[in-house]
């Protein structure tokens, strides 16, 4: 699952004050929902250096979410979006997306960094199979990272390191950091229409099985973890995954979750 957060942990720093997650219900007959949250702190909209000036003051562009919805897979609808309140602090939606058969839907591995955005090839999605019945068996299929190892990202000089991450010797500068990266959240959820009789899930509670959830605000008061995420984005994840385990944050990781509910 090292491939779930690759997409947080090299532009880290270009993606802070940014939440973002998914939230699939899966029905006892495969069919169900998808909902995508794309949320980021109104002062901070400009450094999202989009192509164009958006013209909805929450990023919504529903020629883009549209065809969101075919690449999310066979069956997969767009029934609404809802924009965040006038009265948040955010900018951003929610992206309502129905499906009839689980199986064809290919989620996205990684939360949204930018509005709508597309996680690209197939080979780079989450894959699901279903089997129904009494007891229907939900099979989650999480991106080969052996077959589908990113470009290995160019070493940052120490020089840089120092400068643009939170490996700094600036104690107001790495405060000035945390202050930032404190708001970003992000998640990967889903829940069976039923109660779990089995599961081989890291992370499962009650009807939600969780793949991903994490949130910078648990993070940034261990100073040391807060290091070793915004600073080595050559690290590999698994170095230091028993601490943001500790730390609260869950990730799933195993390439295989199964789970048979009622």
């Amino acid at each position: 699952m090292k491939k779930l957060l690759f997409a947080l942990i090299i532009p880290v720093l270009l993606i802070s004050c940014i939440s973002s997650g998914e939230d699939i219900t899966v029905k006892k007959d495969g069919s169900g929902q998808l909902i995508e949250t794309f949320k980021i702190k109104k002062d901070f909209v400009g450094f999202l250096n989009l192509s164009d000036q958006p013209s909805d003051p929450n990023l919504i562009d529903m020629d883009s979410l549209t065809k969101a919805a075919s690449a999310l897979g066979e069956g997969v609808t767009l029934k609404k979006v809802e924009p965040m309140p006038a009265d948040s602090p955010y900018a951003g939606y929610k992206a309502y997306y129905t499906f009839t058969d689980i199986s064809k839907v290919r989620a996205n591995a990684s939360p949204a960094t930018s509005p709508a955005a597309d996680s690209g090839e197939d080979s780079n999605r989450i894959h699901f199979a279903f089997t129904p019945g009494n007891t229907p068996t939900l099979t989650i299929f999480m991106p080969d990272d052996k077959k589908n190892k990113p470009e290995e990202p160019a070493k940052a000089s120490k020089d840089t390191v120092s400068k643009d991450t939170g490996d700094t010797e600036d104690p107001k500068m790495k405060e000035q950091l945390k202050q930032i990266y404190k708001d970003m959240h992000y998640w990967i959820k889903i829940t069976v229409d039923g109660q779990i009789l089995n599961t081989n899930a890291r992370h499962a509670e009650q009807s939600t099985i969780t793949l991903l959830d994490m949130s910078f605000d648990k993070i940034v008061d261990n100073d040391e973890l807060f290091t070793k995420v915004t600073a080595d984005n050559t690290k590999d994840m698994k170095d230091f995954m028993n601490e943001l385990t500790d730390a609260g944050v869950l990730i799933e990781d195993q390439n295989k979750v199964n789970v048979t509910f009622k």
